[in-house]
């Protein structure tokens, strides 16, 4: 961290600055374009969003005027040491600029996410992604294609998955053996929750009711699981994790082995716990006597296995941190081992799905999200959560609780769809 701040002060003393264009300007997207335009050697002026509304509350925030907001079609009309603020009308056409250092995709769409991914990696951009909507789909994909062209991909810090790997790094580099990482879950489990059960309570805390349903419904906890997995090379310990309750003096017990008197089957595994959000975990075990008697006399725990525990995150207010590691040393703050997925996030039925019925997409009334392992999700040939939408058609009759096979449902043509086809072509 403090190697980031000094190489941003001088970057900053220099009179020069890392140049950030967001694609999304929703809740979380907003917060950071302001934030942005506020730290020293961050500069961002270029957006696109399909709502330009948004987009120019964020630049009014950043102090544009109405003024200096100007609608921009071709590359020739961007400046980037211009005072002026630019919304792009296709961001597509910008992603080859040589004054964009580093693409946000902040849209939270996987069919959106994966075009700008592949678009941005291919044109040798630095990614910065917040859409674990996409990553759980195509991520181990993704990451290749950012090896190959030699930039990053990256989920972000401040968001649990990051923040889990932040911890999980710090574990592994001094030398501790990590059994367990997870987060908690701020709400009940309810799979039937969508957009209509919780309308009234996402409109008093200001945010979209399909994105609180799908926090609800489990999905969203699933995905960011299925990251944590697929970027440390954990699985699931068992479909769904176990949702253990707990607080955070109890937890190390919680997590005990069956044959220990806990609950779980093996280790190397992921867990999500009600009772310690907004936080993460990783379960750690000294690897000799001194530490592990250290670790005691520290009050970390009785031992032989100790909870480390972050108690909080930024969620997009700490993307800053990934985008500087990104453009100075290329290199993640947490992203699927490339072609190497550990598991996937599968649609489950959420009711009684009929023929010629089109599925709604993420906290609606058709699916939810849970996660496997994924050679088994292969196995049994399920469709993954994140192509849920309007794309997909269902062709046969499919219980409430049901897996959702991809031989169950009728797939419109995506980049989403090609690249999905393509990582498990890679990854039998």
């Amino acid at each position: 961290m403090q190697i980031l701040k000094a190489k941003l002060i001088e970057l900053h003393n220099q009179k020069k600055f890392i140049n950030v264009a967001v694609i999304g300007a929703g809740f979380m997207g907003n917060s950071l374009i302001v934030q942005l335009n506020e730290l020293p050697g961050f500069k961002c002026n270029i957006c696109y969003s399909r709502d330009n509304e948004k987009t120019k509350k964020a630049f009014l925030s950043s102090g544009a005027n109405k003024n200096n907001i100007k609608y921009i079609s071709k590359k020739s009309e961007y400046n980037k040491e211009s005072n002026a603020f630019y919304i792009m009308e296709d961001p597509y056409e910008f992603f080859d600029h040589k004054d964009i250092d580093v693409i946000v995709d902040a849209t939270g769409s996987p069919y959106e996410g994966a075009k700008i991914a592949f678009n941005a990696l291919n044109n040798k951009k630095h990614i910065v992604s917040l859409n674990v909507e996409c990553d759980v789909v195509v991520g181990p994909l993704l990451s290749k294609i950012a090896q190959d062209n030699g930039v990053t991909y990256t989920g972000i810090a401040g968001d649990e998955p990051g923040s889990v790997k932040e911890l999980y790094d710090f574990a592994k580099l001094l030398g501790f053996e990590v059994l367990m990482v997870g987060k908690g879950k701020n709400n009940p489990l309810i799979h039937d929750a969508d957009y209509e059960s919780v309308h009234d309570e996402a409109m008093q805390k200001g945010i979209r009711p399909n994105m609180l349903a799908s926090f609800v419904d489990g999905s969203k906890t699933m995905e960011e699981l299925t990251l944590m997995c697929n970027a440390i090379g954990f699985t699931p310990d068992v479909p769904g994790c176990h949702g253990i309750v707990s607080d955070i003096k109890n937890l190390e017990k919680k997590l005990a082995l069956k044959a220990d008197g806990g609950i779980i089957e093996k280790y190397n595994t992921v867990e999500y716990v009600n009772g310690i959000a907004p936080g993460v975990f990783v379960l750690i075990k000294a690897q000799n006597e001194i530490v592990d008697h250290e670790l005691k006399f520290l009050k970390i725990g009785i031992g032989p296995n100790y909870i480390l525990y972050r108690p909080y995150h930024l969620t997009s207010l700490e993307v800053p941190i990934t985008i500087a590691q990104s453009y100075f040393f290329n290199i993640p703050t947490i992203a699927p081992i490339p072609l190497k997925p550990y598991a996937d996030t599968i649609a489950v039925a959420k009711r009684d799905l009929h023929p010629g019925e089109a599925m709604d997409g993420a906290g609606g009334k058709t699916a939810y999200g849970t996660i496997y392992e994924y050679r088994y999700a292969r196995e049994n040939n399920y469709m993954p959560y994140g192509l849920i939408g309007e794309k997909v058609k269902i062709k046969k009759e499919i219980k409430k609780g049901t897996p959702i096979k991809y031989s169950d449902v009728e797939i419109e043509e995506s980049k989403l769809f090609e690249l999905r086809k393509i990582l498990e072509s890679l990854t039998k």
